[in-house]
């Protein structure tokens, strides 16, 4: 049998701490370091021929002309979220706009959205929720990965021709988290229910080795990795991990980390043992699984930029 693995990526720029944005966080994420950590990412992905879903907060990578033209101000009066936001951009700091991301790991890999202003959803009425998925332009067929991964109001999803989106994760506190990156008996994901909008596993966080997660031993997370990858592919499981290319720009080590994991899932590769997958490409396995099973056909669509530049 073989394993499936994924690797997604929230790219936010700044706009994923809008509500905590603290002095260092500001500093640590300036173009300069968020321009070295996309293209680093870009460079390990293509060492080891891997294609990954970089889900974009769809602000993040308008231009900043077109970024002063959206009601933020007056979206912030509702979602006091984004009043750092918009007075990081009325200031003309760094870390709010980022459209050359976009041009820094295309066309190799699948480009999907993270939200639009990074507001979770749960902290907005459907209404809400529809009204930021409106202020940009979105391409049909992306994969979508919640803000926070705070799943709320799915279905509104479907209304936007999303193809698919990252579960949320059983909740659990900062201690067990980290306690888990210590557990070499992790287990890897079974394939989630078919639906429409199609649920894609909620994986693991790639240890990000800042404050008490620096304590993680580079040759215990391989090794976890290993071992859950190889449990994948006794059983057809999914292994999801996901990061931040923000947390490659706050803390360099955690392109050492994901070295790691890639190394795993290249040598698994490479025995026939793995197959990597997008979010849209798990999202169409799935659709063609059940249409298998019902006897209907599938008509795939990718979860790509559009010529126009549009989500």
């Amino acid at each position: 049998m073989t394993a499936r693995f994924i690797l997604s990526l929230d790219c936010e720029g700044k706009w994923g701490m809008a509500d905590r944005l603290t002095p260092s966080l500001d500093r640590a994420l300036s173009e300069a370091n968020l321009r070295a950590a996309y293209a680093a990412l870009a460079a390990l992905l293509a060492e080891y021929e891997i294609a990954a879903t970089f889900c974009f907060v769809g602000c993040f990578v308008l231009p900043a002309y077109e970024l002063r033209r959206l009601p933020l101000r007056a979206i912030a009066a509702e979602l006091p979220y984004l009043v750092g936001a918009v007075e990081g951009i009325a200031a003309g700091a760094e870390g709010w706009t980022g459209d050359w991301a976009l041009d820094a790991i295309a066309p190799r890999h699948e480009i999907g959205l993270h939200g639009v202003t990074h507001v979770p959803w749960t902290s907005m009425t459907a209404a809400q929720a529809r009204r930021e998925m409106a202020l940009v332009p979105l391409h049909p067929g992306m994969t979508f990965a919640f803000p926070r991964n705070r799943v709320a109001h799915p279905h509104i999803l479907e209304e936007f021709d999303i193809l698919g989106y990252r579960a949320a994760p059983l909740p659990r506190s900062r201690l067990r988290s980290l306690a888990a990156e210590f557990d070499l008996g992790a287990q890897p994901d079974a394939d989630e229910p078919m639906r429409t909008p199609q649920t894609i596993p909620p994986g693991h966080f790639v240890n990000w080795p800042s404050g008490p997660r620096r304590l993680v031993p580079l040759g215990l997370t391989r090794a976890r990795a290993r071992l859950m990858l190889e449990r994948a592919a006794d059983a057809f499981g999914v292994v999801h991990y996901w990061s931040h290319p923000e947390n490659v720009a706050t803390a360099p080590q955690t392109l050492a980390v994901l070295r790691a994991i890639l190394q795993e899932v290249a040598r698994l590769r490479d025995r026939g043992r793995l197959v990597v997958m997008t979010q849209s490409q798990y999202c169409h396995a799935r659709a063609r699984e059940h249409a298998r099973i019902r006897g209907a056909a599938v008509a795939p669509r990718d979860g790509v930029l559009a010529a126009t530049g549009a989500l």
